[in-house]
């Protein structure tokens, strides 16, 4: 049978619930068949055959209140019938063995809680990785709804020390932006009692509806819908943004899936000898080309937007999705919500679509509003992470310091590398992520005749040299504590050894302290958020060498600074502590003991592992 795969152009896929009758639209152009099989009140399921319409298209209209009911289709493929969900499904039953009907528009009249903190470019982010379940699970805090979407969000929680706890703490520290890792339904826990399996969620079962197991009440359907909305608009309430992690790149298994089930081979790549396309390491490869494929990834995050009031996305291995469908999906996504944030991991994977055409940092030219999690910056400040014992800067590796200079300004200027951005706010800054080991781990080893102490300030050294650098910051949760995964590169389903250690926090609370002294100084110290083009950043800051290739330091003599005249940063990579000489009096805060207090120095000492802003201002009569 020659098969139509001519798109369907409108938005109604899925169950459309309306109090007196819900509509089932289904897209199945290889099926000659559909049927509609649907709870009743009583349990029992009643089976509807569907209408079938153009463009492989079958309607059916069911009379009566069906929300929270389960349904699924049963559907004729080549005179075989099949099971299978709808993917285009908003709700999921327990453990995602149906799909279930919701009600939509009683999420989107709960409102939309707006923060107060304008975003007048992405370069105002600061961007903090967690995942809910790992957040909210350790009990040493009075968090009462653990692993859940509420949990997030409790106020006034505290540490058994007193420190703030759970949103309390992230409003703290200072970020601007959380990213969730995956909370689309994924395989792995049980809805019911999550403690039986723990996973990231990168293994996707729906690009709708929600996971279950970070619910209070997941066998109802609505009831994840409304706590995830409540939890954003509470985020929004506390001026933290929400971006979410999702995976439309792959799946774990594409032939239990009810995108195979439904559409044999047409959401997946093949390679030409029949084989499928698996250049994830963890999947099969999703074929985001096709354009139902792709119009099933733009409708996921154009729900995720309009009902959910998201406000951005990171794609996970986005080097395997074509470039033009992130393209179209930021576009539609800034018809509801202009400052939404567009990231990925842009990898050239080895998918079976042509290098041209993918979604990698290769192409970051034709993805102009897009950013990319920058692994040079990671390599160059940290060393390289496949490698423990390699050193980078923070490492006190001053072997390469033009490479040092290149990722601090956003790898955006021609030296010593080709400029792989052609604008700052395109260059995701990071040196730790949920994925291989953590900070303090790699440290433990590259620095390894170092102790505790000093890997500690050299931590607090990576997050500095994070975040005044040119682009976007990004810290993985525990980060800014010197968390450790005990030697664990790959945790994705390993139960407890992600979660963020509230006791830690009790004992190295010094270091969030830190780390929000400069979070408040990258948001105050506005220059660092004016300068994107290449051409303003290179004309601007100067990196020099000072002494024996011991401090680096960049200084600032314009007048596009105001109401700053200088500014200078000074960075120590070394284990000694150096002395500096500089050309008039500058002000200064103290980074190592948080003091927020100008001081007025013309030479001194900086320590260890250390870094400094000093400055002058416009008025500065000294």
């Amino acid at each position: 049978m020659q098969i139509d795969y001519s798109p369907y152009l409108k938005d109604d896929l899925g169950a459309n619930f309306h109090p007196t009758y819900t509509e089932f639209v289904l897209w199945a152009p290889a099926s000659t068949r559909v049927v509609l099989n649907l709870e009743q009140e009583d349990g029992s399921f009643k089976s509807f055959i569907c209408q079938k319409e153009d463009n492989g298209v079958y309607r059916i209209k069911i009379d009566g209140n069906y929300l929270n009911k389960k349904y699924n289709y049963t559907v004729t493929n080549d005179g075989e019938e099949i099971t299978t969900n709808d993917p285009w499904g908003k709700g999921t039953s327990l453990n995602s063995v149906y799909s279930a009907v919701v009600d939509i528009e009683q999420i989107k009249n709960m409102g939309n809680i707006k923060p107060t903190y304008e975003m007048k470019s992405p370069l105002d982010a600061i961007i903090y990785e967690l995942h809910i379940r790992d957040f909210t699970e350790d009990k040493h805090n009075d968090i009462s709804d653990r692993r859940h979407y509420l949990g997030l969000v409790e106020p006034h929680r505290k540490t058994f020390a007193g420190h703030p706890a759970g949103l309390d703490y992230l409003k703290f520290l200072g970020i601007t932006h959380v990213q969730l890792l995956p909370v689309l339904d994924f395989y792995g826990p049980d809805d019911i009692n999550p403690l039986r399996g723990y996973n990231w969620g990168y293994n996707p079962i729906s690009f709708f509806a929600l996971e279950g197991s970070f619910s209070k009440s997941p066998e109802i359907p609505q009831s994840r819908l409304i706590e995830f909305k409540q939890m954003v608009n509470e985020l929004h309430k506390n001026n933290i943004r929400v971006i979410l992690d999702v995976v439309y790149n792959h799946v774990y298994e594409y032939k239990n899936t009810s995108w195979q089930k439904l559409v044999p081979d047409y959401f997946f790549r093949f390679l030409p000898n029949g084989k499928i396309s698996e250049s994830s390491g963890c999947g099969n490869d999703f074929a985001s080309e096709k354009p139902m494929a792709r119009k099933m990834i733009i409708d996921s995050i154009k729900y995720l937007v309009d009902v959910f009031d998201v406000d951005g996305f990171r794609f996970d291995l986005m080097g395997i999705i074509d470039y033009e469908t992130i393209n179209l999906a930021l576009e539609e996504a800034k018809k509801i919500k202009k400052d939404i944030m567009f990231y990925g991991e842009g990898w050239n994977m080895p998918t079976y679509l042509a290098e041209k055409y993918r979604a990698s940092t290769d192409n970051a030219n034709k993805m102009p509003e897009v950013g990319f999690f920058n692994d040079t910056f990671r390599d160059v400040i940290k060393g390289s992470t496949f490698d423990l014992a390699d050193k980078g800067f923070i490492s006190g590796n001053l072997d390469n310091l033009a490479a040092v200079e290149y990722v601090m300004k956003g790898s955006v200027i021609n030296s010593p590398y080709h400029h792989r951005f052609d604008a700052a706010h395109q260059s995701i800054n990071y040196v730790e992520c949920h994925d291989n080991h953590t900070l303090f781990d790699k440290l433990v080893v590259a620095n390894h005749d170092e102790s505790d102490d000093m890997i500690l300030q050299r931590i607090k050294f990576a997050n500095y040299a994070t975040m005044f650098s040119f682009g976007i910051p990004f810290f993985h949760m525990g980060q800014e504590i010197g968390q450790s995964k005990f030697g664990l590169g790959n945790s994705y389903n390993v139960i407890r050894v992600n979660n963020m250690s509230w006791k830690l926090l009790d004992e190295r609370y010094d270091m969030a302290c830190q780390f929000h002294l400069i979070a408040t100084l990258r948001k105050e110290f506005a220059f660092f958020l004016k300068y994107d083009e290449p051409s303003d950043i290179a004309n601007t800051f100067k990196f020099k060498r000072w002494g024996n290739d011991i401090l680096c330091a960049y200084a600032i003599d314009k007048p596009q600074i105001a109401p700053y005249k200088k500014v200078i940063i000074l960075y120590n990579p070394t284990n000694e502590n150096k002395q500096f000489e500089l050309d008039g009096y500058y002000a200064y805060m103290s980074i190592m003991n948080n003091d927020r207090t100008p001081n007025y120095i013309k030479n001194g000492i900086i320590p260890a592992a250390c870094a400094q802003i000093l400055y002058q201002m416009e008025n500065d009569k000294i």
